[in-house]
């Protein structure tokens, strides 16, 4: 039973608006009586969104103070006064109180914000801590002045704090399982149905709900959709896709398409990675990460394939990283996942872009108003004399972003879902010829043929340990076809897998072509010979 005490407020102002802040539900009238809570009647909500404050404005975001909340690698809060907590202990808590709290505290950071748009993010945090913490404090002495049996303790009291927090300016009550250490995946099938997928093989069920009901489910995450990403998810749309804070992907489908809304959320821990780490973990050898180094610094245009949750974006991020500093490189994808704008002192000549969807009825080229595609972002980036595209993961129309990209950037990167390198040349044909018009199966090919020169595989196994396991499977060379198969190119294996030894070996050599021009960047024939 909730313990709030909820007449312990103050008293006598206007409500302010809640309805576009994260997580929230219309809340009660609050009463200040401080002058800093009286600063502004004339608030909205929307001022406290994150983003609409800009970054470089206003004073010099202050350092927090020992005993106030600083931001994790997720955005979570954690106090200095705060000893770890376990997920169970961020979880079962008095959610009432809690949610009676942000209200309190959201209603006097909105009517702040409305004298002050300008304020730093960091100051709104600090803020908001103080009147976390004012609220906490005026429960527990009403707990001891009525001799509560149930009077929360300090570490309930830090938890209580970390989780308004989280509720007011990261992403609630699903924060503590996106801070979980080993969880690659979290699957949600309805407020009370969620399981976790850790990168040890383990799936375990969250025994705790993340909302009150479905509909409260998907109208916190409509919100966040709206903050994050200024998109929406409702029965209107009630499909998302959404790159969230911290280096975690969000995809949803709500009713009427699903029973129940349906969500997967991706974590990406591995952000700023290299070939050689890759190595260390056992997804390639070191001859295979010479030989793709080698074709990076060539400037080889690389498809990496494979199935979801295979790796295929990490591999993506250890290429790039093997991109000269000095090039400009534009990373173009419907939601950010890559992060290599986060990586100034590895990539500091990065353009990160995009999808931006649209609104309202299609127009007479199919688009939305509005909306504008990987090509529309393909074609700008033309005009900014760009040397590298990167394309995130290809499953529709966005093949022809690809293939614009590979033909007009040099050692251009991207992602696709296939089992091996001869189906990932049938996927993207067929992806051609669905997408396109008067697309002919000989145009495909030969498109493929040449503006693609490697498709990289990996895959997720489970060793002889029963541990599951990142592996490079198969590095192919694309080879023409001949008039006898439709010109259909072939997947010519240079590196492939080994079942018996586990491991990546060298099967034959790449073609004189691609030879010559590995030769130049210090991978020879002599390297696959000699391992061979």
């Amino acid at each position: 039973m909730s313990t709030f005490d909820e007449n312990a407020q103050p008293a006598g102002v206007d409500p302010a608006s809640l309805d576009s802040l994260p997580f929230f539900a219309q809340p009660k009238t609050p009463q200040p009586t401080t002058r800093e809570e009286q600063l502004a009647a004339n608030l909205t909500r929307s001022a406290i969104r994150r983003g609409s404050v800009p970054a470089d404005t206003g004073p010099a975001e202050p350092q927090p103070a020992a005993d106030t909340t600083s931001t994790g690698a997720f955005g979570s809060a954690a106090t200095s006064a705060d000893e770890p907590q376990t997920l169970e202990e961020r979880s079962a808590l008095p959610w009432d109180d809690v949610n009676k709290i942000r209200d309190k505290v959201a209603r006097v950071l909105s009517e702040t914000l409305a004298e002050q748009m300008n304020m730093p993010l960091e100051m709104q945090k600090q803020l908001a801590q103080g009147h976390i913490k004012d609220n906490i404090a005026a429960e527990v002495s009403r707990q001891a002045r009525d001799n509560v049996s149930t009077a929360w303790t300090t570490r309930l009291q830090n938890r209580i704090q970390r989780a308004v927090f989280d509720a007011l300016f990261n992403l609630g009550r699903l924060q503590p399982l996106v801070d979980e250490p080993g969880v690659e995946n979290i699957h949600i099938g309805g407020f009370d149905n969620v399981w976790l997928s850790y990168d040890d093989g383990r799936v375990v069920r969250y025994e705790h709900a993340i909302a009150v009901s479905d509909a409260d489910l998907v109208q916190s995450i409509n919100l966040l959709a709206s903050r994050e990403g200024n998109r929406s998810f409702t029965t209107a749309r009630p499909r998302l896709h959404l790159d969230l804070p911290g280096g975690a992907r969000l995809a949803a489908i709500a009713h009427p398409t699903a029973d129940r809304p349906t969500i997967v959320i991706r974590i990406h821990r591995l952000v700023d990675v290299t070939l050689d780490d890759l190595v260390m973990r056992g997804t390639l050898t070191p001859l295979a990460a010479k030989f793709l180094r080698a074709a990076v610094i060539a400037g080889v245009s690389i498809v990496t394939s494979g199935f979801p949750g295979a790796g295929k974006t990490t591999l993506l991020r250890a290429l790039a990283d093997v991109i000269p500093a000095s090039e400009k490189l534009v990373t173009i994808e419907m939601e950010r996942e890559l992060y290599l704008h986060k990586l100034p002192d590895r990539h500091p000549r990065v353009v990160s872009l995009e999808y931006r969807p649209g609104e309202g009825e299609p127009g007479p080229d199919g688009k939305l108003p509005g909306e504008i595609t990987l090509e529309d972002l393909v074609a700008d980036t033309l005009r900014l004399d760009t040397q590298r595209f990167i394309i995130g993961e290809v499953r529709g129309p966005e093949i022809y972003a690809m293939m614009q990209a590979m033909q007009s950037g040099v050692g251009s990167l991207s992602t696709l879902h296939a089992a091996s390198g001869h189906e990932a040349i049938d996927r993207m044909a067929s992806l051609m010829l669905s997408k396109g018009q008067n697309v002919t199966p000989v145009y495909a090919y030969r498109m493929i043929e040449q503006n693609i020169s490697l498709v990289v595989q990996i895959a997720k196994i489970v060793d002889a340990e029963g541990k599951p396991k990142r592996v490079i499977t198969e590095i192919s060379e694309i080879q023409p076809g001949e008039e006898s198969n439709g010109f259909r190119p072939v997947a010519h294996q240079l590196f492939r897998w080994d079942r018996a030894t586990q491991m990546l070996l060298p099967n034959s050599q790449p073609s004189p072509k691609l030879a010559e021009i590995l030769h130049h960047a210090g991978f020879t024939e002599t390297d696959m010979r000699g391992a061979a």
